[in-house]
């Protein structure tokens, strides 16, 4: 069947600066598919070979068969359980997944939980990542995208269309809390957290002028930090605990503030999405087709070089090896992912990763990907698998068929940091 265009792929902000940053983070801060559903013998073996690798993960009888070191795969009709070092479906979940809509996943401190925003119906799916099973429907506000896990406790969704945070206590699964973010009670925005902050966090709108200051205790906006351009709003966030020094996306520019007393000190000519190393040392910035490193131990934030990726690179995600440190992103232009070698500041290989939609009327695109301990994950919704990577050789384990549209990812077990993939 025919899906339509999820809605994230299609937002758009007011001006054209804002066009630019809004499209490209849409859908994996931490992203539908098409063709027919196919049915007939191979189905059948695929459902077979589910059960059989389901009760081999059991073990004794009536154990929880658990998810750690799994990949979570969702799709408009299927949450797709994938085991990478095997690369394959082990399991799945169905009961309740009918044309389902995804936005951002976040899986708790403890791995116990996996929390998935379902546009569709405006609730957060909460699976206990245990039993494999769905636990809780959490209604939300309209039009969420983006969810961050600021403290043990807590869940925090963005509601675009209210410009405002649900905030989801994470014991008992319910809106707790409602943080009204936007200046004007709309628009598509993040939250910047850090443990640096305490009890403090930075929010983007993409209709306000500046960086919301966000209480996360008291569960307010406590002040505003206004930038120049009125006519301009904030999208991706990113922060260097070594210098201290915060980064927003603010159309064609990056506006870097002093968060010891939120004040501007710098303005980068450049702006795209933010993505720091594991060792929070150097700041990969995506500007077009090109790949900007930073060095985010540097209070003037110098850049190390430059690396032309071309064909639309999205979402930086890091493997730290024994020769070096390396950049894996999937392109919005093309079916390949490339491996940047941050040391030499060249691309060193490509990869054969699956294909995206790309609607005619979107302004840009958006290709989520996750790192989880050695593995690469990027979905490919128009081919309906996850593309997996062993990052350590670089190479391509398996296309694990999925299902048409499965466009989300979430690892159990260590991501990184730095990224939309980090806990905090």
């Amino acid at each position: 069947m025919e899906r339509p265009v999820k809605r994230r792929r299609l937002i758009q902000a007011m001006s054209g600066g804002l066009v630019v940053g809004v499209a490209g983070c849409l859908g994996g801060d931490d992203d539908t598919g098409n063709g027919d559903d196919e049915t007939g013998d191979d189905h059948d073996d695929h459902d077979d070979d589910l059960e059989h690798d389901h009760d081999d993960d059991e073990g004794e009888e009536g154990d929880a068969p658990g998810s750690d070191g799994h990949a979570y795969a969702f799709s408009p009709d299927t949450i797709a359980i994938i085991d990478p070092e095997a690369g394959e479906v082990v399991d799945e979940i169905t009961d309740g997944i009918d044309d389902n809509g995804w936005g951002d996943t976040r899986i708790t401190a403890d791995f116990g939980e996996l929390y998935a925003i379902e546009e569709s119906l405006d609730q957060v799916l909460v699976i206990d990542t245990e039993t494999r099973e769905i636990v809780a429907e959490v209604d939300i506000g309209p039009d969420a995208t983006h969810m961050y896990h600021p403290n043990d406790d807590e869940m925090w969704v963005h509601a675009d269309a209210e410009g405002t945070f649900y905030v989801i206590d994470t014991d008992d699964h319910s809106v707790i809390e409602t943080v009204e973010s936007g200046l004007e009670a709309e628009g598509h925005g993040k939250l910047l957290y850090h443990e640096d902050f305490g009890s403090m966090g930075y929010a983007t709108n993409v209709n306000d002028p500046g960086a919301p200051v966000i209480d996360l205790e008291n569960y307010e906006r406590s002040d505003f930090i206004e930038f120049d351009d009125e006519e301009q709003g904030t999208h991706y966030k990113a922060y260097a605990p070594e210098t201290g020094l915060a980064y927003f996306e603010y159309g064609d520019v990056t506006v870097v503030v002093d968060t010891e007393d939120d004040e501007i000190v710098d303005e980068l000519e450049f702006a795209g999405g933010m993505y720091l190393t594991p060792d929070e040392q150097i700041l990969g910035v995506l500007d077009g087709d090109q790949v900007r490193f930073l060095d985010a131990t540097s209070d003037d934030s110098d850049e190390l070089g430059a690396v032309d990726v071309g064909d639309g690179p999205d979402a930086l995600r890091y493997y730290d090896g024994d020769d070096g440190l390396y950049a894996f992103t999937a392109h919005t232009m093309t079916d390949q992912a490339s491996v940047i070698d941050v040391d030499a500041l060249e691309v060193v290989e490509t990869l054969a990763v699956g294909d995206i939609e790309r609607p005619e009327d979107a302004h840009h695109l958006h290709r989520s990907a996750v790192a989880g301990d050695e593995y690469f994950f990027t979905p490919a919704e128009a081919d309906g698998f996850v593309a997996v990577v062993n990052m350590a050789e670089q190479e391509l384990i398996e296309h694990v068929e999925v299902a048409d549209g499965v466009d989300t990812v979430q690892y159990v077990g260590d991501s990184g940091t730095g990224y939309t993939g980090k806990l905090r």
